[in-house]
């Protein structure tokens, strides 16, 4: 298996999670992968404890937190298989998961970018693809009218007796692709933070048409937000670049009217959300304010930038 994948993984400060996801990489039944581990700027002790124990991995410490799109596209530069795979550290593999993934898509070349069913505590099953932003499927409230009237609807295949599902977009918390392919859409788009990075690339694989699915027939487990929830500074950070990343989105990807409207309801429809739980919730009224005044900001230059970036 280490000759022919090697797992990024950014981490930042989930070493809890990371340990775990460590353990079923190193216990998969054909061998560990090789693994590529860099650090936003965990910048705390427990780096060093995990480079002890886990020597084997390439670890590779950042001196500020990029982001996840800058951090994957340092990994990567250290990538020399044919298959890369985008691991969030707050997932857990099955210990057939990669030899049957690998085997299979090797067999199928016609699968480009490539996911699995994915998992969680609470639901056992959860979403890693979606379709792309546009006017129709930015507001959370009109996406469901989307989903619900099968509008864009995903593709099912039955491929040599798996069940394939072919979407606009996977998730970056498991996303498959041969280093080959990577390289020729260019890697992430370091625009983005955090959030939407995913969507960006898998569209801007289309345009080598290298199409994104789902094997449904294989699954890892994801515990969400691992990373971006482990307190309310950062939780305030993370949802407010959820916003902005669309906005980005929405600013590169679609043209006239319905970029400029998609615009519109993005900020329309969140600014009535938190305008509803703002007498209740102190980080709903800071998450508001926030964003405000990046609204203002955006609309003012004509620019639409990550949030994040914009405040180091």
């Amino acid at each position: 298996m280490d000759s022919k994948l090697t797992v990024v993984i950014v981490n930042f400060q989930s070493w809890g999670f990371l340990s775990q996801c460590i353990e079923s990489l190193l216990n998969q039944n054909s061998g560990p992968p090789k693994i590529i581990v860099v650090d936003n700027f965990s910048n705390d002790e427990m780096l060093t404890t995990f480079k002890n124990k886990y020597n084997f991995i390439k670890w590779i410490e950042l001196d500020y937190n990029s982001g996840f799109s800058k951090a994957c596209n340092i990994g990567a530069k250290y990538v020399e298989t044919s298959w890369m795979l985008f691991l969030n550290p707050d997932s857990v593999l099955p210990r057939n998961c990669l030899t049957d993934l690998i085997t299979f898509c090797q067999n199928n070349k016609e699968l480009k970018i490539i996911s699995v069913r994915v998992k969680n505590n609470f639901l056992n099953k959860s979403f890693s693809h979606g379709f792309y932003f546009n006017f129709w499927t930015v507001s959370n409230f009109i996406r469901q009218f989307y989903i619900f009237f099968s509008i864009g609807n995903k593709k099912q295949q039955i491929i040599n007796g798996k069940k394939v599902f072919f979407i606009g977009w996977v998730s970056g918390a498991f996303l498959l692709i041969r280093k080959k392919d990577f390289t020729r859409v260019g890697g992430w788009d370091e625009d983005y933070w955090m959030y939407a990075e995913d969507m960006d690339f898998c569209k801007r694989a289309l345009d080598y048409n290298l199409k994104s699915c789902v094997i449904h027939d294989l699954h890892y487990h994801h515990t969400h937000g691992g990373s971006s929830r482990k307190n309310e500074k950062i939780k305030l950070i993370t949802k407010a670049e959820l916003t902005s990343s669309k906005h980005i989105f929405i600013e590169k990807h679609l043209q006239g009217i319905e970029k400029r409207m998609s615009h519109v309801l993005l900020i329309f429809t969140s600014f009535i959300e938190l305008a509803l739980l703002f007498p209740f919730s102190g980080f709903h009224r800071s998450l508001l304010f926030k964003l405000i005044k990046y609204w203002r900001k955006s609309i003012s230059t004509k620019t639409w930038k990550s949030l994040y970036r914009e405040e180091e």
